[in-house]
């Protein structure tokens, strides 16, 4: 049986046996919030590794699209690292990096690549934010 699997059974029988059958108010209601819990990590770990393949694609994308976006002007040696190496990062921290060094480059970049490369990095931030509200609601 997968954790996930495990984890959504485990909640159904806090949800349908066991808080059913609590007297008391305040631990029948924590039996129950228990359940939502369960629920959410078990939906979490459900997802998991398509999230993680969907933010790879994201990453490789806002890769792909900087790189055309920049590539009409002259690519400061930091921003041009932090670049490559997105794809060996694909996930927050690499997408924070490329951030400040986007932004640490804004003084050497056309305003209207700066700002545009800006909102495409929100994107892909938006992309990945609303694949974890997914099993947040």
């Amino acid at each position: 049986m997968s954790p996930d699997e495990l984890l959504r059974r485990l909640a159904q029988t806090l949800k349908q046996e066991i808080a059913p059958a609590v007297g008391e108010a305040y631990p029948k209601t924590q039996a129950y919030m228990a359940s939502v819990v369960l629920e959410k990590l078990s939906q979490q770990l459900a997802l998991a590794e398509a999230h993680a393949a969907a933010g790879r694609a994201d990453v490789a994308a806002l890769a792909h699209d900087l790189r055309e976006l920049l590539g009409g002007s002259p690519l400061p040696a930091a921003l041009g690292h932090t670049l490559a190496g997105l794809g060996g990062a694909p996930n927050k921290h690499g997408l924070n990096a490329l951030v400040a060094a986007l932004y640490a480059a804004q003084a050497e970049l056309d305003t209207e690549v700066f700002r545009q490369s800006l909102a495409r990095i929100r994107q892909t931030l938006r992309l990945g934010l609303d694949r974890e509200l997914v099993y947040a609601a």
